[in-house]
């Protein structure tokens, strides 16, 4: 969030009367008795002036029908979307870049929903067990939600149960090479098969750092720094023996042998220029191209999510 867009959510706070949460990059507080969370839309990364207005509610146990929310989007011209999931309501507003419409048009489209969900009879709730008691905001595995006190404490403490066994868990060195010897193998079947259909893909790096670290984790029953130190190297070693299995395969199909002397020829074919180095080396450095267009992003986000799922704290 840049300075402009910051300064545009404290003035948005400031005239919803809602506090900002600049880290989390969030507004929330009590508005018709509803806690309100509103912060930017996410579904195809972050869209600060699409805004999602979420708040929990409850009408025993029932959610909107379909109907109820066409009738609601339908009479609500700046609403763009409408979904009850358990005890929670979330409202998408459109995007507006004129802040004073922005912000008018946020605050109608509250008033407007807490009438609409008083008048079919909810109430607001904690989004977690759906009791009608004070809330607050709060942060949860990424997620930011109105929690009553006794659910905070127990996701508090469930969280950190959760970190204290992940931690205490020992890891199977030798169960996670074989599991990420597995899981590279199906990374070398996917570069051979795209490469027989003609494609040098940047999916078979993807399938290759997801197969080898998922492959680490299952094996060893979990995924240290470690062990992605290991699944890298696994992933570079299995690379180049996958573009080397590509190869011998041409070289039976044209030499009509098997692939295990195909595989032996390789070498001598190359060092006779039967197999033009400029060509292989490109290829080869095309693999690799791909193998860390998807290998770093994957082990980024795989400690990213980590982090994600222990994250836990009151909204300020």
């Amino acid at each position: 969030m840049n300075k402009k867009v910051k300064s545009n959510y404290e003035q948005l706070g400031q005239y919803l009367g809602l506090r900002f949460d600049e880290e989390q990059e969030v507004l929330h507080g009590q508005k018709d008795g509803f806690e309100l969370i509103v912060g930017p839309n996410e579904v195809n990364g972050k869209v600060y002036y699409m805004l999602n207005i979420c708040l929990g509610a409850d009408n025993q146990g029932k959610t909107l029908t379909k109907d109820e929310i066409k009738e609601f989007v339908k009479a609500h011209k700046t609403v763009s979307g409408l979904v009850n999931e358990g005890h929670t309501v979330t409202m998408v507003l459109k995007s507006y870049l004129n802040q004073k419409k922005l912000r008018a048009n946020a605050q109608e489209a509250i008033q407007e929903l807490t009438a609409f969900l008083r008048g079919k009879g909810y109430v607001p709730c904690c989004q977690y067990c759906g009791r009608e008691t004070e809330t607050e905001g709060y942060l949860v595995s990424g997620n930011h939600i109105g929690l009553c006190e006794e659910c905070a404490a127990s996701l508090a403490q469930n969280i950190t149960l959760a970190q204290n066994q992940e931690n205490e868990k020992k890891e199977n060195m030798i169960g996670g090479i074989v599991g990420a010897l597995v899981g590279s193998l199906l990374g070398v079947a996917c570069i051979v098969i795209l490469s027989q259909l003609g494609y040098v893909a940047a999916l078979s790096g993807v399938v290759m750092a997801v197969c080898t670290l998922k492959g680490y984790e299952i094996g060893s029953g979990k995924l240290s720094k470690r062990g992605i130190v290991i699944s890298v190297i696994l992933m570079l070693v299995m690379t180049y023996v996958g573009d080397r299995l590509d190869w011998a395969i041409m070289i039976a199909r044209e030499l009509e042998v098997d692939i295990a002397t195909g595989y032996r020829y390789f070498p001598l074919l190359l060092s006779e220029d039967i197999i033009d180095f400029g060509s292989y080396a490109a290829n080869l450095v095309l693999v690799y191209a791909f193998l860390l267009l998807g290998a770093i992003p994957t082990i980024r986000n795989a400690n990213k999510g980590k982090k994600v799922q222990r994250t836990f704290g009151k909204l300020r």
